[in-house]
């Protein structure tokens, strides 16, 4: 290689390094490992849709109502859904942005 391309390499990498921050990567993995979970998953694809109250997301699911909950407050304590009491229900929704931008990505390649 010459000079330039050393450059251009050693550029390349330090360009790697500050698009892959540690910090970056540990959202991004925490992100995949909370929605590869085929329930979470489809909780996710509900709400992008609209907020919905426990009930409704164990019709939307076909969950049991414990392990509902259950990915619920995982998806909650994570920091991707909010939840806001309503009378006796207590209803659901996203809260990061991005979990929305994500679905509408993989729904346009797997259409």
């Amino acid at each position: 290689m010459n000079q330039q391309e050393i450059t251009d390499r050693k550029e390349l990498i330090k360009s790697i390094q500050n698009r892959f921050m540690d910090v970056r990567c540990a959202q991004v993995e925490q992100l995949l490992s909370v929605m590869s979970n085929p329930l979470r998953f489809h909780l996710f694809c509900a709400l992008s849709e609209a907020e919905f109250s426990v009930s409704e997301l164990v019709e939307v699911t076909g969950a049991k109502l414990s392990n509902l909950s259950q990915q619920l407050k995982i998806m909650t304590m994570a920091g991707y859904l909010e939840k806001e009491r309503r009378g006796k229900e207590i209803l659901y929704k996203l809260k990061d942005h991005r979990i929305l931008q994500m679905l509408q990505y993989l729904e346009s390649i797997f259409t």
